[in-house]
């Protein structure tokens, strides 16, 4: 329920509770119709979301040249840090609406969606976390929206190669945001089957 502000009692000392009660139910409409429209908007840029998330979907495209998601079983996900509620698993949930997002102490003031928007990251791979190194990085743009591809074969001339560790690390963010949300991760690596036949291929040649 909207409360009028203090200030607003002593500018007339004569009026009424009942005029008091009139105001506040107008304003509660006024602010009932632009709650609708704000929940029509949050309705809109779910739908949209979910549209970009399922046409834009990598699997489709891996699958078509020999790839395979790396699942659950896999491999062991872990990050940083994450606030309550949404872990690492919200990586993983297949869920549109969904997202990882980081807790770093002392966090930045500004907090709007630009500045959970990651700007440079840097794809890293290694044995363990002490001989990681870097295998490229990518510049996201602030109003980019869908998925964003990473192949890290196109710096081993197309040639796919084996890590044990592999590190998605967010170097910054736009607008210096401190913290940082993605909604999903999908890692790929290529069937053994199809390497095999894509090596006969180039012997044939």
């Amino acid at each position: 329920m909207f409360q009028p502000p203090v200030s607003g009692f002593g500018e007339s000392e004569t009026q009424s509770l009942e005029e008091v009660e009139v105001e506040e139910d107008g304003e509660e409409g006024e602010e009932g119709e632009e709650g609708d429209g704000s929940k029509i908007d949050d309705a809109h840029i779910e739908n949209t979301a979910i549209q970009i998330y399922q046409d834009m979907h990598p699997s489709r495209e891996q699958i078509a040249v020999g790839g395979r998601e790396i699942g659950e079983h896999e491999a062991i996900w872990s990050v940083s840090t994450f606030r309550p509620d949404w872990g690492p698993d919200k990586l993983r949930d297949n869920n549109a609406l969904t997202y990882w997002q980081s807790d770093c102490p002392n966090p930045n003031k500004n907090h709007t969606d630009e500045s959970y928007t990651p700007k440079t990251i840097a794809i890293r791979g290694g044995t363990t976390s002490r001989d990681l190194y870097e295998i490229m990085t990518v510049e996201c743009e602030p109003e980019f929206v869908g998925w964003l591809n990473a192949d890290i074969t196109s710096k081993n001339d197309g040639d796919p190669f084996r890590v044990f560790r592999l590190q998605v690390a967010i170097l910054n963010t736009h607008s210096n945001g401190r913290d940082t949300h993605i909604r999903q991760l999908k890692v790929y690596s290529i069937l053994p089957s199809h390497l095999q036949q894509s090596e006969k291929e180039k012997e044939a040649e």
